[in-house]
């Protein structure tokens, strides 16, 4: 079976160079390209399959690259198709070497018991920033001294020694062992001469991914082998696991005499969103310079919105998507981060519109903010909870010790935990009348509306003194954890009692695990996950400044957050849905700077932010009001006093003048 190879192509397949990098467009056929490669090595050079080696970074997109290969060549047998650390292994076990591999969990737990001696709530998500960085270290060639952890220094430090104590006990490897081993015995001439002798043809998938150790290892066997490198610099999005998109760039410098030729066709996009995607991505400087070209002629749907809020963005959303003749498998909702999934799951469960969450496991009031302030409310619900009492007792400190804590924990009688602690025998008088007032004080939240019960937890109670302690202890950004609080804010919008959330959050969860057997459903996904994914319709949500590009890059990471960007758009087949809402978590926003960079903002006339002749709104001097004409920057609106009153329409929106009631 023959396949069709444009002439780009068929250069990268038949090219006669030692060295060669091919910078494969979005949509370029680069997977074509490899197993077309193969191919030829095998059909037309007589290369014996043994002597070559095809790595990708997961193990299904070399089982899919395996299988294309056996199915389009009618080939019984193969050569190596897997990952950097699948090869890795078997070297090794081929040398002798003895591996059991950590199991996940244990590793997890190892982690998590070095955190709970510094925090009474260890997140998941601190666990896994504590294991990435100390993958990062291992796979950086630096030394312990000079790798920069993200979290506190004596954490890492302790974390890191307690792990690898325990793997060294017990025997044990993770994945990094193994990438460092093969590094080790290629560096004595026997296993490297054994070994470029065996891998005579190196083929690399998604070559922008590559760390440290990964190129270190194609360096040394590529003193005898042949390097046949595929990526594309400007789709490079795992910096935090150690990929750099320079490799690419400086290919040429790192393996020597290497030649770089590019597929420059994208078959996958209209033309539009082809032109749009370059517009934006050639802001960034460290990259190849390159011809990317559509193959489709025609013009795909590109709309952009700049709703007022991500509610409203929400129900246009679900608007288009009922309207729309694609089933809901064709779209899919891109975000730069998990917690911007909250709004839109929300909505779609309004509107009964399925979802799959590629994150299967993910639900923002998991996260362990969330968790403190539920668990708040359920006390103020019902003060014998003893769990959520024991949850946030310490949430600020308040003195209680561990071992007043294993008493209420252990206590036999069903009573009141905070009778517990006050009637216990050694309780000073001064803490139990702490411990009375605190009672009092989340009785009291019941008398509150939601929204001020939340901020008098926040406030009053000193949990914002709670998280501002924690975020230096962790070496933490504080903003993004107020982030989670204007989140958990926002997801209460138009609850009104304690109980309403909890009904709400508990019906968010079942909704969650529903959505997991969820066959045909639209995708919600952050960028990462979907990465050499493509979609019919991709619509791309909260495309504002401090979200994407995100707050914690702008300044040391920005072309990433770019990349991050045009990966999104460059999922996009035929329509490409942006939208810019101009509040976020109750704050104005200032539209991405890529939207402009894409020239997005002119591809419809978006200047009314959301609102709509009609809609009712309450003005902060003026009150409840309803908007009666719209023109261009001027909105007329018919106040109950009966007045009506024309104010700027970009006034009153940056500065949050007005609310939607509608």
């Amino acid at each position: 079976m023959k396949i069709y190879l444009d002439n780009y192509q068929k250069e990268a397949v038949y090219i006669n160079e030692k060295n060669t990098l091919v910078v494969a467009a979005p949509g370029s056929g680069k997977t074509t390209v490899i197993i077309n490669r193969v191919d030829h090595l095998i059909s037309d050079l007589k290369v014996k399959p043994y002597n070559i080696i095809v790595i990708t970074f997961t193990r299904a997109a070399a089982d899919n690259m395996r299988s294309r290969y056996k199915t389009v060549f009618n080939r019984e047998e193969a050569p190596f198709f897997g990952t950097f650390h699948g090869l890795f292994y078997k070297i090794l076990l081929k040398e002798g070497f003895n591996i059991s591999i950590i199991n996940s969990s244990v590793s997890y737990n190892l982690i998590k018991g070095v955190l709970s001696k510094y925090s009474d709530e260890v997140s998941d998500d601190k666990i896994k920033e504590v294991l990435n960085n100390i993958s990062s270290y291992k796979t950086s060639l630096q030394s312990f001294e000079e790798y920069k952890p993200s979290l506190s220094r004596d954490i890492f430090d302790e974390a890191y020694e307690k792990y690898e104590d325990y793997k060294n006990k017990n025997k044990l490897w993770d994945f990094d062992d193994l990438s460092l081993q093969v590094i080790n015995l290629f560096r004595e001439e026997r296993y490297i001469n054994k070994y470029s002798s065996l891998f005579k043809y190196i083929l690399v998938d998604e070559f922008q991914d590559c760390d440290e150790l990964q190129i270190e290892f194609l360096k040394l066997l590529n003193e005898k082998a042949s390097l046949f490198a595929v990526g594309d610099e400007d789709q490079c999005i795992y910096s935090f696991r150690g990929s750099k998109p320079e490799y690419m760039v400086t290919f040429d410098k790192i393996f020597h005499g290497g030649k770089k030729i590019y597929l420059s066709i994208n078959y996958r996009s209209s033309e539009n969103i082809v032109e749009a995607s370059k517009d934006v991505i050639k802001n960034n400087i460290g990259r190849n310079n390159k011809v990317i070209k559509a193959y489709k002629n025609t013009e795909g749907h590109i709309k952009y919105s700049a709703p007022f809020d991500e509610r409203h963005q929400g129900e246009e959303i679900s608007s288009i998507l009922k309207a729309s003749i694609d089933d809901f498998k064709e779209n899919a909702i891109l975000y730069r981060t998990n917690m911007e999934a909250r709004s839109i799951i929300d909505t779609f469960t309004r509107n009964k519109i399925p979802f799959i969450l590629l994150d299967k496991g993910y639900n923002f009031f998991d996260h362990f903010i969330c968790k403190d302030l539920l668990a708040y409310l359920r006390l103020a619900i019902n003060n014998k909870d003893r769990e959520c009492f024991l949850h946030i007792i310490n949430k600020p400190f308040r003195y209680v010790s561990k071992a007043n804590l294993d008493y209420v924990r252990s206590y036999r009688e069903e009573k009141c935990p905070f009778d517990i602690l006050i009637e216990k025998k050694d309780t000073p008088p001064y803490q139990a009348k702490k411990i009375d007032d605190l009672r009092k004080d989340i009785i009291h939240l019941n008398k509150l509306s939601l929204s001020s019960a939340i901020q008098f937890i926040i406030s009053e109670l000193g949990y914002i003194d709670y998280l501002k302690a924690y975020c230096e202890k962790y070496n933490q950004s504080f903003n993004d954890y107020e982030d989670i609080l204007e989140e958990f804010k926002s997801a209460c919008d138009g609850i009104k009692t304690i109980l309403d959330l909890l009904i709400h959050v508990e019906g968010v969860r079942q909704q969650i695990e529903e959505s997991k057997e969820v066959k045909e459903g639209v995708i919600l996904s952050t960028i990462h996950g979907v990465k050499g994914m493509e979609f019919k319709n991709v619509f791309l949500i909260n495309c504002t400044e401090e979200t994407i590009p995100h707050k914690s890059s702008i300044d040391e990471n920005l072309e990433e957050e770019r990349r991050l960007f045009y990966v999104g758009i460059t999922r996009a087949i035929n329509n490409l849905y942006i939208f810019s809402p101009k509040t976020q978590r109750g704050r104005f926003k200032e539209v991405s700077r890529f939207v402009f960079e894409g020239n997005f903002d002119e591809a419809n006339d978006s200047k009314d932010h959301g609102l709509e002749i009609g809609d009712m709104i309450i003005h902060k001097a003026y009150g409840e009001g309803k908007i009666r004409e719209i023109n261009k920057d001027t909105v007329k609106i018919d106040f109950i006093d009966g007045i009506a009153r024309s104010f700027s329409l970009k006034v009153l929106i940056t500065n949050n003048i007005i609310t939607i009631i509608k």
